[in-house]
């Protein structure tokens, strides 16, 4: 089952990622990077990719997070998936476990949650 949340920031994109990879609440492999610089007024994104195996209901979710100033406003998006099994694609909860830390990490930066499902 698929969950997502958006959020705007107080700090630049590249701040927003550097954050969530220093801190070890996020207990999951990292196994994609990307970092772009855009433009004459140096426009950010960054894009991680998160893995990680959930025992309680034997899946592997992913955890992708993309922050990008691209509207004039630091934006982070949060999208986990795959996390589910079975026909009705129960996650039992892992999908909103996954991005619990983000917003934790994120939180005295977030200004507005934009979207969330």
């Amino acid at each position: 089952m698929r969950k997502y949340i958006e959020f705007t920031v107080d700090i630049k994109p590249f701040q927003a990622v550097q954050l969530l990879l220093e801190n070890r609440d996020l207990k999951a492999s990292l196994v994609f990077e990307d970092y772009k610089i855009a433009g004459v007024d140096e426009k950010e994104i960054s894009i991680l990719v998160f893995e990680k195996f959930y025992l309680r209901n034997s899946s592997t979710a992913t955890l992708t997070v993309i922050a990008d100033n691209f509207s004039g406003v630091p934006i982070v998006k949060c999208i986990s998936a795959g996390n589910g099994q079975g026909i009705l694609d129960m996650d039992l909860g892992a999908g909103k476990s996954f991005l619990k830390p983000v917003r934790k990490i994120l939180e005295p930066h977030i200004i507005e949650i934009t979207q969330e499902s």
